[in-house]
């Protein structure tokens, strides 16, 4: 094969790699349920309880908790969902866990997070419904 050729199989194989990367992030809308912080105090504890309602529900919707630990990380995190323990985990970096909400239009979910390490250090953490993209009009057939 040509170095001509070549360099195009290889500008083409790059294009259609962009082109899938860029289907697949567009395959999904994220739409925000509760967002929020826990901050360790001064005894070495930090506590958020709190109620939010499901805005989005569907049989095609999957709702995640996702957490960005620090800066400055917390030692360890605990979040219970609807009394539920949906995630508890020690020297963490970020993490998305899928979780289970209360349908839209009934009663609220409660979240309860607490943390600990040391003063000062702090998570933040937030319940998102993820639905399918609608696809374009033209796909639609």
């Amino acid at each position: 094969m040509s170095p001509c050729l070549e360099r195009l199989a290889i500008i083409a194989g790059a294009a259609l790699g962009l082109a899938a990367a860029a289907a697949e992030a567009a395959a999904s809308i994220e739409d925000l349920q509760y967002e929020g912080r826990v901050v360790v105090t001064a005894d070495g504890n930090g506590m958020v309880v709190t109620r939010f309602p499901t805005t989005v529900d569907g049989e095609d919707v999957e709702y995640h908790l996702d957490i960005q630990n620090g800066p400055p990380p917390v030692r360890a995190l605990s979040v219970t969902l609807n009394g539920e323990v949906v995630f508890q985990k020690v020297a963490f970096a970020n993490a998305r866990v899928e979780i289970t909400l209360h349908l839209a239009g009934t009663s609220d979910n409660e979240i309860m997070v607490s943390a600990d390490g040391e003063r000062g250090a702090g998570a933040r953490f937030a319940i998102v419904a993820v639905r399918p993209a609608t696809p374009p009009i033209s796909a639609k057939q």
